[in-house]
């Protein structure tokens, strides 16, 4: 057993409300404040007298409990830090958000006091911008064709490079059976 502070069983009463109040989600400089207002700063000591061993026993059970009440706090503290850390993500996002929210509501009011109609729009208007519609349809028809003739060029290159790595293969035994061929014949010949 290590060194053991010990307190007047009085004193029992303030560890059990400081329990409490961190229990209840309270930071130290809060309990310190109630502490103060709830007891007395000094208390008056009367005489001293030697504890006896069970007493001891019961105070380090007291320490241990204080330690794990101690720890849990901790623990519960690292949590609430960490849910802050979120809330703090989400309320950043949340700004994000209205400020969207704002910018879409100033797009869509301008969009409302565009004119709705084409019946002010001089005919040359008209006629530009239903050729420039069909200008449009034509670019996307052709970019659908570049996109199949992509496809089909891509399918077509995979296909030469299969064949690519089939011919060096090819070469490769090619060359090999002829110098095996040309080996049996200096052998022969020699």
């Amino acid at each position: 057993m290590g060194r053991v502070t010990k307190y007047p069983e009085e004193s029992l009463t303030v560890f059990e409300r400081i329990s409490r109040l961190y229990g209840e989600g309270k930071v130290t400089a809060e309990i310190e404040d109630a502490l103060r207002s709830e007891f007395p700063r000094t208390i008056d000591v009367t005489t001293t007298t030697r504890l006896p061993a069970h007493s001891t026993e019961s105070y380090a059970e007291l320490a241990d409990s204080f330690n794990d009440v101690i720890s849990k706090v901790a623990s519960s503290m690292e949590i609430i830090a960490n849910q802050k850390q979120v809330i703090d993500r989400q309320q950043e996002d949340i700004q994000k958000l209205k400020t969207a929210f704002v910018l879409l509501a100033r797009s869509q009011k301008r969009l409302k006091e565009l004119p709705s109609g084409s019946e002010g729009l001089p005919e040359e208007i008209l006629a530009q911008t239903q050729a420039l519609e069909e200008k449009d349809a034509e670019i996307e028809e052709m970019a659908l064709k570049l996109t199949f003739d992509t496809s089909d060029i891509k399918a077509k290159l995979q296909i030469l490079e299969s064949e690519l790595v089939r011919l060096r293969k090819d070469r490769r035994e090619m060359e090999k059976f002829l110098q095996d061929k040309i080996d049996r014949l200096k052998d022969a010949a020699s």
